[in-house]
């Protein structure tokens, strides 16, 4: 959101870390900032949040996302007199304490300051991406190769692997990397994990590999490097980050799943209606690998706008910012 916002003026960005100390003051502070015009000092928040000083000088704008960020962020923009935009659950908090509420799915009751997304805000932007991914050419010697970018999670978001799923991943790409003549370029992540990442470093075969990055063995995260150098992009379904830089990458996008899905309602039905509008091809690692799908017959509706480019005019037309 901030990145986009830096596309409407020049913005000078403070970041601040918060955790809340105990998970019951949550009740506290939901009471006190639906039924108060005026919070108290800054300083009494230091008395529920594990925060920072807060910089010097004036502040023009908060920007928060995830719900225990909330109530900090409405109290600091009330006390401060400063326009605020929230991304996540409000908790039961009012949405007329922010200006903007940004959400995937519609509040209920409705609000005027809810801004609704197809996709989730990233800061990947697709044009800035191709010098990245010419400098991991260059720094792997890769020349003009047609490479395919792979990001690989792990446990979460109610997906669960298995070594057969990690071995069946392994398969998958031995089998596409040699049908269309492409090597890979492999992403690991947190969640991954050393098992995982030691398993498909020994079951892909390394002539289909251009280069790897594994996040348990330290190595730094090349997202935008790996995006940038892509043709086509293939991500497992378990991480909703991964899945909207992919898309935001606007590169064909083919998402994977393990055998063990038990995903949320909603987090199912996001995942469809990014196949709905044809972002992206879905793919189960349990299906059969001896025939490859066809992937010319798979091109995705690759986004026609920049999504940061839509969201900065959404959110300047919401702060008055135009």
């Amino acid at each position: 959101m901030v990145a986009a916002l830096a596309r409407i003026r020049p913005v000078e960005v403070h970041r601040l870390t918060l955790s809340l100390r105990l998970g019951l003051a949550r009740n506290f502070l939901r009471f006190l900032l639906n039924h108060s015009n005026m919070p108290p000092a800054n300083g009494w928040l230091k008395l529920l949040y594990v925060m920072p000083e807060l910089p010097q000088g004036r502040c023009d704008l908060i920007v928060s996302a995830g719900g225990k960020t909330s109530f900090a962020n409405a109290w600091l923009a009330k006390r401060l007199g400063a326009k605020n935009i929230f991304a996540g659950s409000l908790r039961r908090l009012s949405p007329t304490l922010f200006d903007v509420v940004v959400t995937l799915e519609p509040l209920e009751p409705a609000s005027p300051h809810n801004l609704v997304l197809d996709l989730p805000p990233s800061a990947i932007e697709a044009a800035d991406l191709e010098g990245h991914g010419r400098a991991l050419r260059r720094e792997c010697g890769l020349g003009d190769e047609k490479l395919w970018t792979v990001m690989i999670g792990g446990d979460g978001a109610g997906y669960h692997y298995h070594d057969t799923d990690w071995q069946q991943l392994a398969q998958w790409l031995n089998e596409l990397g040699k049908k269309h003549q492409r090597r890979w370029l492999l992403l690991g992540s947190r969640r991954t994990g050393r098992e995982a990442e030691r398993l498909l470093h020994n079951a892909v075969d390394s002539a289909c590999v251009a280069a790897a990055y594994w996040y348990g063995e330290g190595d730094e995260s090349r997202v935008e490097a790996c995006l940038g150098a892509a043709e086509r992009v293939f991500v497992t379904e378990d991480s909703m980050t991964m899945l909207t830089e992919a898309i935001s990458s606007r590169r064909p996008v083919i998402s994977l799943r393990p055998s063990a899905v038990a995903s949320t309602r909603r987090y199912a039905d996001m995942i469809s209606r990014f196949e709905q509008q044809g972002w992206l091809k879905r793919y189960a690692l349990k299906d059969p690998v001896a025939e490859p799908p066809n992937l010319d017959d798979l091109h995705d509706r690759i986004m026609e706008t920049s999504p940061l480019d839509s969201l900065a005019q959404q959110l300047a037309k919401r702060l008055r910012l135009e």
